[in-house]
């Protein structure tokens, strides 16, 4: 039996969707604090550092609840073929978020796009969600590299690339 937050009651442990998306907005959180702090930007003081980092844990788990809470948990329950579209519209979603260099979204709905697409590839019983469930997946991992492109491109010149 699952609770809310993808925990099993008896054993308390967390779902394959939920370790994926806790990881991945763990991982985008802490790389905005350090890039934004201390590598794309001269340091201001903890009067600068304290705001941006609550705000980066606020936007990291609003998201999570987003992607992972609401559309990954939802779908994930529902019967037939809705996690394979539902995940592959996730994905769409993703790739069109790379306009905007840089922003959480990218990585956490890409995360959510790989989490749904597995669960809709993992159901044998219902064979037309595997093929959007696939495309799901390769399009989420897309988008995290991607976004890890931007990420190691700020890491080692020590700025943001120019957007037009």
């Amino acid at each position: 039996m699952s609770t809310a937050l993808g925990v099993e009651a008896a054993g308390r442990r967390l779902s394959r969707e939920a370790k994926i998306g806790l990881a991945v907005v763990g991982a985008v959180v802490a790389i905005r604090i350090v890039g934004g702090n201390f590598i794309a930007n001269d340091w201001e003081g903890w009067g600068t550092f304290v705001p941006t980092a609550i705000g980066a844990a606020i936007e990291g788990l609003v998201l999570w609840g987003l992607v992972f809470g609401v559309l990954v948990r939802l779908s994930a329950r529902s019967r037939g073929d809705r996690p394979g579209v539902v995940a592959a519209t996730i994905g769409v979603l993703a790739v069109l978020s790379l306009a905007i260099p840089y922003s959480a979204p990218q990585a956490v709905l890409g995360a959510g796009a790989v989490a749904l697409g597995l669960v809709a590839v993992d159901r044998p019983e219902r064979p037309l969600s595997q093929p959007p469930g696939k495309v799901a997946v390769a399009l989420g991992l897309l988008v995290i590299a991607a976004w890890l492109s931007f990420v190691a491109f700020t890491f080692v010149t020590g700025e943001w690339p120019d957007v037009p």
